[in-house]
């Protein structure tokens, strides 16, 4: 038979062969479809982990083993046939466009999650293309390729290319867009609105990038030149218009709201005048404008106003949803959502910001007893709302809303099931609120936590910020030996931590409570105690530890701490003085933490309440004050504490000639037409 078929392969057809070849190039998009349906791990195409090489081996085993391969049997030609007719499924695989498999597999590993699935992304797009110019595919990668590969950049993380400069600045997303849209046109092909969607994408996600942050006001303009562009070539959408918007809202800049809510008006203009609707505003393009009027910065002024038109924005949306104008814009959870964490942020500036919140509630859950299954109160509205009267340090009504979600989930509400951010925020609101009543109740709701979570309850674990609240209650509460609670609770965090609860491991924040806690107390060794907590802070951060390295903050509550150390006799005074000094002295020496005006009132105060009347003082504060001026630090609360340390000439002297002297700072000292002076 052997040598029957040595003979007979000469004679084949050229028809047959062409068929042989079909099929075996049929192989690749067979196998590669089966890949991306199969559940089982695969090299290059599972999320799943995998103990096999990856990287090259990715491209050898799925490439060349099966293009490659395919190649090859095509220049060796079959010696075996067979002259057996195609049967439907082997005339379905050999006419299959293997375009449409590399298309489908790109895309699926693009959404993986994989971390370095843009780059192999890539890889296979370039393998595909070469041997598309070796002449070994009729077709090359398209338009569709390239958008899968893009969008492979825009939903990884921010990675090093090897096909970049490995020292470029530019290595961002949106560069690795820009350079692949250039290779597009390159190769003839022109992008579309998905590839220019994708790019905005991209430009949306370094906006939320901590490395990139810095320049989020040119991404913004960026991505705002980008829809224009795509406006005048008629290929902007939706997504589009939503995607530019989002960016602003996540920009922070001073005036994002006002800029995202312009192209909201932009966009539903034109689609009023066009009646595109491809443009057509939704649910999602008002949510991104009222986002940006809820993401204030702390303590910025104007959060009330922002937050009533943030609630406008709703009002605008049930008019165009119940008129019938817009379909497409009914609100949400989202929406009411947004609209309370505005006004949560804008209660501490004006209290009625909390009511209207608790009143907004109250309507959403109106609604969902009506029908609206789309404004059902989640566990964060309800949060929103919690946050909002702890600002305001209404800690009752907090918890009394907590209590309401804890009943409703007995009721057999899974999605009101209170969690750690729910308790966290009725303990920022006891923190707030102070007093032995509230500290009280906020150990018993740390006790509550604590054995709900020792019960399995991995919901309500408590985390750093519950015990800095705890802490921060007794600080403020006024109990006998409350500090020394305060600081046994955070021994408590460092022996969990030690025992591998990383998570709970205490940072500045958390010792800047003790050391608070200790400055509030009446205990005559406060500023000695203070002071250790400082040294270990010190001591542990020169070691490494720098998530308990002291700032500014921390140096003034010790010399606070110094401060109010009014109580014992001269020695206690004495000692308390010069552990208050030191802070003073070693702040003014670090490179890494300055000084604030806080620190240099605080300083004026412990001179005023620990060293006697005269001379002397007066001499130390005229000192103190010129370190305050020389650093710009000389505020109106600076000048006011002076005037309280120092006797009345002196003050007015000082200040009567301090704009006159040219003071100039170095570490630890101060000069002032020509004369130097040290901190000791």
């Amino acid at each position: 038979s052997t040598q029957h078929s040595s003979h007979s392969a000469p004679s084949l057809t050229h028809s047959r062969m062409a068929m042989a070849m079909n099929i075996r190039r049929a192989a690749l998009a067979t196998i590669l479809s089966l890949i991306a349906s199969s559940p089982l791990p695969c090299i290059g195409f599972s999320a799943s982990k995998s103990n096999e090489p990856r990287g090259k081996g990715f491209t050898n085993k799925v490439v060349e083993d099966v293009v490659v391969r395919d190649v090859s049997a095509k220049i060796r030609r079959d010696k075996t046939p067979t002259s057996k007719p195609l049967n439907a499924r082997e005339k379905s695989f050999s006419q299959r466009d293997p375009i449409i498999s590399l298309n489908m597999n790109l895309d699926y590993l693009a959404k993986s999650g994989q971390k370095d699935a843009a780059k192999r992304c890539e890889e296979m797009l370039l393998r595909i293309e070469a041997l598309h110019d070796d002449g070994y595919y009729e077709k090359s990668p398209d338009v569709v390729s390239y958008n899968s590969v893009i969008n492979a950049y825009a939903h990884g993380s921010s990675v090093i290319n090897p096909y970049a400069q490995r020292k470029s600045t530019n290595n961002s997303r949106s560069w690795q867009a820009k350079r692949l849209m250039k290779r597009m046109e390159e190769k003839g092909l022109t992008p579309n609105s998905i590839t220019w969607n994708t790019l905005l994408r991209c430009i949306l996600k370094e906006v939320g990038d901590k490395q990139w942050q810095r320049s989020s006001g040119q991404k913004v303009e960026e991505a705002e030149s980008i829809l224009t562009n795509m406006e005048k070539s008629g290929l902007a959408t939706t997504i589009s218009y939503n995607t530019v918007i989002s960016t602003i809202s996540k920009s922070k800049l001073n005036d994002s709201a006002e800029r995202a809510e312009s192209w909201l008006e932009r966009m539903m203009k034109l689609y009023e005048t066009t009646q595109n609707d491809k443009i057509q505003p939704d649910t999602c393009s008002f949510n991104s404008v009222i986002h940006a009027y809820a993401n204030i910065r702390k303590n910025a002024t104007g959060a009330p106003k922002r937050a009533r038109r943030a609630e406008k924005l709703i009002k605008q949306m049930e008019m165009l949803y119940k008129s019938g104008e817009n379909d497409n814009v009914k609100p949400d959870v989202v929406s009411y959502s947004a609209v309370l964490n505005a006004y949560a942020r804008a209660a501490g500036q004006d209290e009625r910001c909390a009511a209207r919140a608790m009143e907004i509630l109250d309507k959403m859950v109106k609604l969902h007893k009506g029908g609206d299954k789309e404004v059902k109160p989640n566990k964060r509205t309800y949060t929103a709302v919690i946050n909002a009267f702890a600002r305001i340090g209404k800690a009752e009504i907090a918890d009394d809303i907590l209590s309401k979600m804890k009943k409703l989930h007995e009721m057999g509400d899974d999605s009101l099931k209170p969690d750690t951010v729910c308790y966290s925020s009725v303990l920022d609101a006891y923190a707030k609120m102070g007093g032995e009543d509230a500290a009280f109740r906020a150990e018993e709701l740390l006790h509550e936590m604590e054995t709900l979570y020792s019960n399995g309850d991995n919901d309500v674990k408590p985390n750093t910020r519950t015990y800095r609240s705890v802490i921060t209650a007794l600080g403020r509460s006024n109990q006998p030996r409350a500090a020394e609670k305060a600081e046994q609770i955070l021994e408590e965090m460092e022996c969990i931590s030690s025992h591998g609860a990383r998570d709970l491991a205490p940072n500045t924040i958390v010792y800047n409570a003790v050391i608070d806690a200790f400055a509030r107390s009446k205990s005559v060794s406060k500023a000695y105690r203070a002071e250790l907590l400082l040294e270990r802070m010190l001591e542990e951060s020169d070691k490494g530890n720098l998530s308990i390295r002291p700032d500014t903050i921390t140096f003034n509550s010790v010399i606070n701490a110094a401060a109010k150390s009014v109580y014992g006799d001269s020695i206690s005074r004495n000692e308390a003085y010069l552990i208050g000094l030191n802070a003073f002295k070693t702040l003014h020496g670090l490179d890494y933490c300055k000084p604030s005006s806080i620190t240099y009132i605080t300083f004026l105060k412990l001179l005023d309440n620990l060293v006697e009347s005269g001379t002397s003082r007066d001499y130390m504060a005229e000192k103190v004050f010129g370190l305050s001026d020389s650093s710009g630090l000389a505020t109106e609360g600076v000048k006011a504490q002076l005037r309280k340390t120092c006797s009345p000439l002196v003050t007015k002297r000082i200040l009567s000639s301090c704009d006159d002297k040219d003071y100039h700072i170095q570490k630890g000292k101060w000069y002032t037409k020509g004369t130097l002076w040290k901190i000791d």
